[in-house]
């Protein structure tokens, strides 16, 4: 068995079958194991990134896949891809159904077709017992009533049975969605954009989040961090987001570690990362 890092980050979002990764990830990969990442999950964005990230996942054993049709690329549904989506998730390291959600600012397809593709995919993953990695861009409030509706018509047997439902990724909204995304059992994901420029509304958020509800992400090869802005984002800059909440929480890196990895691995039922070696 190869050397452990002293401390195990799980990059829970980064999109590696991108051209920007198409001649270097092995190494890519590498260096994020090198940092600490040790673990990644890789969302797709339509049908045929989402088979591309369960072929990653074949290939590398600590990567594992999150498969749906964002909204950005919602006219590419058909007739034919829910059936697509849901046999590729009985692939066994199919752990999510993402990355879902709605759109309004880019506006690549109308509301009605996003909200119509979204409700079917939370409808795959209430099916399969699956989290949801959504996405929101100016588009809160149609997020907010289609997932209230969708988490009451979900039936659980007993309180503690409620399972962690999902994650918001890239967070960037205020205190009042923070405390409704959490208080509903949904997790945050921080991601690189933290670093830009620590506004009041970002330093709240870190501030006062509950820590059992934080996970972290890269959303490689975007948002990349400071000091590598303008570069390419890799699944190694995990540790400069880490950072920053580190800062703003005055807790140490290794205590962070432990709390968002403990929190990845029960969002996603994940294995231990020595399991896997």
């Amino acid at each position: 068995m190869p050397d452990l890092p002293e401390t195990i980050w799980i990059d829970t979002h980064c999109h590696l079958y991108l051209e920007p990764f198409q001649h270097d990830l092995h190494e890519v990969i590498a260096r994020a194991q090198s940092r600490g990442v040790g673990m990644l999950i890789v969302p797709g964005i339509d049908l045929e990134t989402s088979q591309a990230a369960v072929a990653l996942s074949e290939h590398y054993p600590t990567v594992f896949a999150a498969v749906g049709v964002h909204p950005n690329y919602a006219t590419s549904w058909n007739s034919r891809t829910l059936a697509e989506l849901r046999a590729l998730c009985t692939h066994s390291k199919v752990v999510a159904i993402g990355e879902i959600g709605l759109d309004y600012y880019r506006n690549y397809a109308p509301p009605e077709l996003q909200q119509a593709i979204l409700t079917a995919q939370l409808n795959l993953a209430a099916e399969r017992g699956l989290p949801v990695i959504l996405h929101q861009r100016a588009s809160f409030q149609d997020l907010q009533r289609i997932i209230g509706q969708w988490v009451e018509s979900l039936h659980f047997s007993h309180a503690s049975a409620k399972p962690s439902m999902g994650v918001f990724h890239a967070f960037e909204g205020d205190l009042d969605e923070m405390t409704w995304i959490t208080r509903l059992g949904f997790c945050l994901g921080l991601a690189g954009s933290i670093t830009y420029r620590t506004h009041e509304r970002t330093q709240a958020i870190i501030q006062n989040m509950p820590l059992e509800m934080l996970v972290l992400e890269t959303d490689s090869p975007y948002l990349t961090p400071i000091p590598y802005r303008g570069k390419r984002n890799e699944p190694s800059n995990l540790v400069l987001v880490a950072e920053k909440i580190c800062a703003l929480r005055d807790i140490p890196l290794k205590e962070l570690a432990c709390i968002t990895s403990t929190n990845a691995t029960r969002l996603f039922n994940l294995p231990q990362y020595w399991s896997l070696l």
